[in-house]
Order: C-alpha cells, then structure tokens, then sequence
C-alpha cells in the first residue's frame, strides 16, 4: 500500500487483514480505496471519487422500499 507507511508494518497490516477478513473485504480493494483517496488530497473537488467506489467495490444496493409487487 503506497502512501500510508503505518498500513505497510508488520503488525498494522496483519490487524488491518484480520479485519478485511471480518468485514469480507480483500486487502487489494481495501488498497485500492486507499490509494483512489490519496490521489484525491489536495484537490478543491473529488471529482469521480465516488465512482472509482462503486467501480472497485460494486453497485451499492438499494434499500428495499417495503412496498410488495404484484
């Protein structure tokens, strides 16, 4: 992982794997999210940040409006 040295030791990464794990995340993605983040600082807009989000990790699922279809 590039830019966040405490995410690349030892210890930290293997506590950051236990909990991708837990959260069924893959530390590549969990990487790739990181890095789409970092290229955003220093701008005025993070323009295409949430789109870069959906692409790594899916389409988010709509919440279920409650009503049923006939």
């Amino acid at each position: 992982m590039n830019g966040i040295p405490l995410f690349e030791q030892g210890d930290a990464r293997n506590a950051l794997k236990q909990h991708c794990r837990r959260a069924r995340i893959s530390i590549q993605i969990l990487d790739e999210l990181v890095q789409a983040e970092l290229e955003q600082v220093g701008k005025r807009r993070r323009s295409g940040l949430f789109e870069k989000f959906d692409e790594l990790l899916g389409p988010t699922p709509q919440p279920d409006s409650g009503e049923e279809e006939d």
